[in-house]
């Protein structure tokens, strides 16, 4: 029942991205003016700039993606969300400065005005007033056959972000499940929900919650939530790396249909690389920590690492590998730790 459950939750969320993936209006005035190294005007509408890239939407050639270093000039009235590489941020629209130089940027603020070198912004975002402009994502599914061994695996996850003027909020589903003779299928299924409010210079306070499965591990189901504090120590158009440092209550329902609550703290390192050049290569790493304050000598782990090879614009080919550790897990529990490898093909919105 449990199962039948997990697999309708998260199925249910696979068809609301389904949805924002085709119903996304598209009503915003391609106006915005981007001047490139070939002394060439190109017009459209600013989507976002992120790890070096600037998302631009042409009526012509649809969303194309244009490297920041070969961009001399930008303009746009429009109202963005204008981040430097030390968390420094400014809101307000962009213009060409009053020399026309070229590399800096006029951003005008509803006080005043200021140049910046391009070369320090390593985001802009557009604040939109639409809810559905404020969404990314992604989405992506697997299967391998084995036939010598007649083992079947399907892997599937999306993620969706919803990004207002300060805060984060992100919806995260993944699920592998298993099939090999003489041997009960195998599943591992996480849902998740997090929100992160940025307090400035680098610094965000973060509420999470999630719903997870593991049957090696012995776990039918375990609930939690948690509260932490998250610090960007670093921020460029190529890297990311943020640290958190929370705690979680959770509750753990095993195999063998005991209960037992639990307060653990959490230590989180995420780091993210991108290379723009051909090929596309984004790496998504993340490593967490929870050690138990409830059960002694009990500490879990969790390492997940994602590699992300963009085919064509917005298709994917990914390379994942994970590997949870629980050193006193329940009773049920097939084995103290967890791993494997997962290819799939994606789709980012």
């Amino acid at each position: 029942m449990l199962s039948n459950t997990i697999y309708l939750v998260k199925n249910s969320f696979f068809i609301f991205a389904g949805f924002l993936l085709l119903g996304i209006p598209v009503y915003a005035q391609k106006t915005d003016r981007v001047l490139l190294d070939n002394n060439d005007w190109i017009t459209g509408e600013i989507k976002k700039l992120d790890f070096a890239k600037l998302s631009f939407k042409t009526s012509a050639a649809g969303t194309i993606q244009i490297k920041w270093d070969h961009i001399y000039q930008i303009k746009s009235d429009k109202y963005f969300e204008i981040g430097l590489g030390k968390g420094i941020k400014y809101f307000g629209s962009l213009d060409i400065t009053d020399d026309d130089r070229k590399y800096m940027v006029l951003i005008v603020m509803e006080e005043e005005e200021l140049v910046v070198d391009m070369n320090r912004i390593v985001e802009i975002t557009p604040i939109k007033s639409r809810f559905w402009a404020k969404i990314d994502g992604n989405i992506d599914a697997g299967f391998s056959y084995t036939k010598g061994s007649d083992v079947k695996q399907w892997n599937s996850s999306f993620r969706l972000d919803y990004r207002p003027t300060s805060s984060l909020t992100s919806i995260s589903a993944n699920s592998i499940y298993t099939e090999q003779p003489e041997r009960d299928p195998v599943s591992k299924q996480d849902i998740g929900v997090s929100y992160r409010h940025y307090a400035g210079s680098n610094w965000a306070y973060t509420g999470f919650g999630a719903l997870q499965r593991n049957s090696e591990l012995g776990i039918d189901l375990r609930s939690l939530i948690g509260l932490g504090i998250s610090k960007n120590w670093f921020k460029s158009n190529l890297r990311r790396f943020i640290t958190t440092a929370g705690i979680i209550v959770n509750q753990e329902q095993t195999q063998s249909d005991e209960r037992q609550s639990n307060f653990e703290g959490l230590f989180r390192l995420e780091y993210k690389v991108f290379r723009y050049s051909d090929p596309e290569i984004d790496i998504t790493s993340y490593f967490d920590v929870y050690p138990s304050f409830t059960v002694a000598d009990r500490y879990r782990t969790d390492l997940d690492v994602k590699f992300k090879f963009e085919i064509f614009n917005d298709i994917y080919l990914g390379f994942t590998f994970y590997h949870n550790l629980d050193t006193k897990p329940p009773e049920a529990a097939q084995s103290t730790s967890d791993w494997g490898i997962t290819t799939s093909i994606g789709y980012s919105f």
